[in-house]
């Protein structure tokens, strides 16, 4: 077969979208572009956003900095953001913190890094109420020594911060440790491998009955697991998540429940933990799933992957109201480089953003969402413009369903030829631009058919500035393919972008190039990061 004709074929089997208005608007939140060049402020954000006690956003970003090692910074319920210290590396507090903050039982802050310090191997470090960073602890360089913390730390009422390392411990599989209000650190457990697992990324968490629960990745037994520890340090593997097996038809690895876990669990509302996994499941793009205080699993979600769900959940779950839970993913959505999306307790989904790789929103998040009010806050690590990612709010509908504004597609995907009618409407807007694939002098509601004359992957922007001089966006998306005959005309030197964002052709052009085609085989090796 031809491979313009086999990428046709592929390009068939995309699903057709229900036609649907957006579940969400997105508002940009401060500006990363602007901190960072003016004073050293955050990029590149990799760990969860916290609510602290003083009714501000606190963060610590891998990124950014007088150094580039990374930075805290607060963010003020009316946007206004502070950035509160730089981490400097080696010899100091530490820098590229992967992991979130943690509200100690004061008024302290509590984060990680992963390198740096006196050794080079990571630290804790606090935030004092007046802004002041400083160094809690820093990990040693012995092959035995817990280093490299991946993720953030708990804190019990005793005042005892709780964690864990990537490396380190004595089968350099990782650690859990204890360091006690005197600044002593304790191993409470060396990871084995095997069905004990190794190698954990996300930050422990405190049960009902006041142990910590945490996840490994995988190994070559099993694709990570589920633990319980006491402080004391009592260890029990709750559950390993299953060997990914056999490939689908796109070379995806699939199992049960889930593979690779890479986040913290959330202790839910209904007394259930939930939480990603990052490969596995029916489809391969990772999973939701619940464990019951006994260590019961079971899958509430299977992503789907591009373009109708999301896929490869770097972040963990956050609650809204009970029995709603929200998150994030690296990859899938309709533009394939990350989704924000939310799923009940009882298994039903939404996708309520795809991502754009704007400097509004950015690209492939690592964080999860914050609740707050009743909107979401959120960050992404990267963008395609300065590539230090977006500060953003998720505005959800009203109780009545309705957003400030509404913007749907009439049809999602067709061949060349056809075309689709945008429509618009948003009540409280003093006006709108149209951004992306359009651009035209529009109103504050309407319709507007447009034809596409390339086959690619088209992307419609539309910002709305409110009567509190809020600017929304809202998105819509629409595949445009091409029949057999088009496809052959276009080995022959047919049709070019015309101005899409068009991975789809670019897929379309390294087929022709190279006579082969493997579209479908994404990025799903599990890799480190």
């Amino acid at each position: 077969m031809r491979p313009a004709v086999r990428l046709l074929a592929l390009l068939g089997a995309v699903a057709v979208m229900p036609v649907s208005a957006q579940e969400s608007n997105l508002i940009a939140v401060g500006d990363l572009l602007a901190n960072t060049i003016a004073g050293g402020g955050p990029s590149n954000i990799r760990g969860d956003l916290l609510l602290a006690n003083d009714g501000n956003i606190y963060l610590a970003s891998y990124g950014g900095g007088l150094t580039g090692g990374g930075t805290v910074a607060s963010i003020a319920p009316g946007g206004s953001m502070t950035v509160l210290g730089a981490l400097t590396g080696i010899g100091d507090i530490g820098a590229q913190p992967y992991g979130r903050l943690t509200q100690g039982i004061g008024e302290y802050l509590f984060g990680t890094t992963y390198v740096g310090g006196v050794n080079g191997s990571g630290t804790v470090f606090r935030v004092a109420p007046d802004g002041t960073v400083a160094m809690v602890y820093t990990f040693g360089s012995r092959r035995e020594d817990p280093k490299l913390p991946y993720a953030g730390v708990a804190q019990t009422a005793d005042g005892s911060l709780y964690g864990t390392t990537f490396r380190g411990g004595d089968n350099d599989a990782g650690a859990v440790y204890q360091i006690t209000p005197a600044g002593e650190l304790n191993v409470l457990h060396s990871f084995t491998g095997g069905d004990g697992g190794e190698y954990p990324l996300g930050t422990l968490i405190a049960g009902s009955d006041g142990a910590l629960y945490g996840t490994t990745l995988g190994n070559n037994t099993n694709r990570g697991t589920v633990y319980r520890i006491t402080t004391s340090g009592e260890f029990t593997t709750l559950y390993n998540f299953p060997v990914l097996g056999q490939f689908n038809a796109n070379g995806v690895a699939l199992n049960e429940t889930g593979a690779n876990p890479r986040s913290a669990l959330l202790l839910a509302s209904d007394g259930n933990f939930y939480g990603t996994t990052y490969q596995g499941g029916a489809n391969g793009f990772g999973t939701v799933f619940r464990m019951t205080p006994q260590g019961d699993v079971s899958v509430i979600h299977h992503f789907s992957g591009f373009p109708s769900g999301g896929a490869n959940p770097q972040a963990g779950l956050s609650e809204g109201e009970p029995g709603v839970l929200y998150g994030t993913t690296e990859r899938g959505g309709q533009t394939n480089i990350g989704s924000a999306f939310r799923v009940t307790t009882d298994g039903t989904f939404t996708l309520l953003h795809s991502f754009t790789s704007s400097s509004v929103d950015g690209q492939n998040p690592y964080a999860t969402l914050l609740p707050v009010n009743g909107e979401l806050y959120g960050v992404s690590y990267s963008d395609a413009s300065s590539g230090i990612g977006g500060l953003f709010k998720i505005v959800l509908p009203d109780a009545n369903g309705a957003l400030p504004v509404q913007f749907s597609i009439s049809e999602r995907q067709f061949d060349l030829g056809g075309s689709a009618t945008l429509t618009w409407s948003s009540p409280t807007a003093t006006s709108c631009t149209a951004a992306g694939a359009w651009s035209s002098e529009i109103g504050t509601s309407g319709a507007e058919t447009v034809t596409p004359e390339s086959p690619g992957f088209y992307t419609y922007v539309l910002s709305c500035v409110g009567e509190d001089g809020v600017v929304r966006n809202a998105y819509a998306w629409l595949i445009v393919t091409a029949t057999a005959t088009q496809a052959i005309a276009a080995v022959d030197g047919g049709a070019s972008g015309g101005g899409a964002m068009s991975p789809w052709l670019l897929l379309l052009a390294a087929a022709l190039l190279s006579f082969r085609l493997n579209f479908f085989r994404q990025k799903n090796t599990g890799e480190n990061r």
